[in-house]
């Protein structure tokens, strides 16, 4: 037995599915009046009506042999069993204990003898209402008119199912609409082209960049297309060579199934500088694998070369500046040795000299030595600001080499 925790949760479930079907407080509809005469023809009465019960009420969608009422739900008589999903057949109300109390009967809000019921049952079992028929005699139906009562409530729960599904409908296809104008509307501010296309070569999509940089639209073009490459100024990363059709990315995304990156080509548009671009192709594949399309995005790296090349030539100035600093260092080097052989050996002599002749007892000998001394100094020093000079330039040279590392790794990235 389902505890009182249990019910409320059935009764949560039972209204969100009410809800779901946004029945009440809605206008009635001309089929359900139809199908509501019929009960009552069928009943042989001259009242029937469609109540739907919500939380706290009965509410009458619609009424035949008199004007809606709305009552609260602990005064519906329909609302004492229909969670029980069971035909209800009471032929007098007053002699019967569940209804001879109910305002319906007593007249506080009617005088009703006869009344039936059918359960209006979803097809996930959440009862919504009934379709009810009464009068004011006592009455009994027959067990044909009962089941057909029954296939007339089934009959208005297909058609609450109806309405339902066609607006769950519509709200996808608003929400298809919105979320292509969504994409559409941010795929071309991209700065990138992309073009979409089904499994016949036929283009679905085609961004501002796309026409922008081709001058035109896909739209529209012979399937399997033939000379793409001309029509749309398609060449290779030189800019002169057309690429065969082949060979393009979305042409070989979608005849061999397999993604292209990083396949670089030119564009030449109709008007402006030529676009260096980076393209990726994918194929689309539906639900079992089959591929019914393929998309292409291309992407400007027209700057992105620029700045290879002005990396490249500034590397090929380090490479010329590298070179001239070598021969300076070698010329630095020859010179060092013939300063060495040719001003330090004479020099050496002519002191060894002097030192001969301050033995012999020539005074102006010492000044002489004193003299050269002076000279060889000054020579080593040259020749220490020779070897300095060199040393400089060659942390220069290996800071110029690590600055052009780092430019090509720039350019790289």
């Amino acid at each position: 037995m389902a505890g009182p925790a249990d019910q409320t949760v059935v009764e949560e479930e039972r209204l969100g599915a009410l809800h779901e079907y946004r029945l009440l407080d809605t206008p009635p509809e001309a089929e359900l009046q139809a199908v509501l005469r019929v009960a009552a023809t069928v009943a042989g009465v001259g009242s029937a009506s469609l109540n739907l019960i919500d939380e706290h009420r009965q509410y009458q969608l619609i009424r035949i042999g008199g004007a809606p009422v709305e009552c609260a739900r602990s005064d519906s008589m329909c609302a004492v069993r229909f969670e029980a999903g069971a035909f209800v057949h009471v032929p007098d109300a007053r002699a019967d204990p569940l209804y001879q109390h109910n305002p319906w009967v007593t007249g506080g809000l009617g005088r009703i003898r006869f009344y039936a019921s059918a359960p209006l049952i979803t097809p996930e079992g959440y009862a919504l209402g009934t379709l009810c028929v009464f009068g004011d005699h006592p009455h009994e139906l027959t067990a044909t008119q009962i089941a057909e009562l029954t296939d007339l409530a089934g009959i208005v729960v297909a058609f609450f199912e109806r309405r339902r599904q066609g607006r769950l409908t519509a709200d996808l296809a608003t929400a298809a609409r919105t979320r292509q104008q969504w994409t559409e509307t941010l795929l071309d501010t991209v700065d990138a082209a992309v073009i979409a296309c089904d499994e016949h070569f036929r283009v679905t999509f085609w961004n501002r960049a796309a026409r922008e940089w081709h001058g035109k639209s896909g739209e529209g073009e012979a399937d399997p297309p033939v000379g793409i490459a001309e029509r749309f100024g398609l060449y290779e990363a030189d800019g002169t060579t057309p690429i065969p059709d082949p060979e393009l990315p979305l042409w070989v995304a979608l005849t061999k199934g397999v993604t292209v990156t990083g396949r670089e080509m030119v564009i030449r548009r109709p008007a402006g500088d030529p676009v260096h671009v980076r393209a990726n192709a994918s194929p689309l594949r539906g639900p079992h694998g089959e591929i019914n399309g393929a998309v292409l995005a291309q992407v400007d790296v027209t700057t992105d070369r620029l700045r290879r090349r002005l990396v490249e030539q500034a590397r090929e100035r380090l490479a010329a500046a590298n070179a001239e600093l070598e021969r300076s260092n070698a010329d630095l080097t020859n010179f060092a040795a013939a300063v060495s052989h040719d001003l330090i050996a004479p020099l050496s002599a002519v002191g060894g000299f002097l030192e001969l002749l301050a033995l012999e007892g020539y005074p102006e000998a010492a000044k002489g030595s004193a003299e050269v001394a002076r000279m060889r100094d000054v020579i080593d020093g040259l020749l220490a600001d020779a070897l300095a000079a060199r040393s400089s330039a060659a942390a220069a040279r290996a800071s110029g080499m690590a600055a052009g590392a780092s430019g090509s790794a720039a350019g790289r990235r």
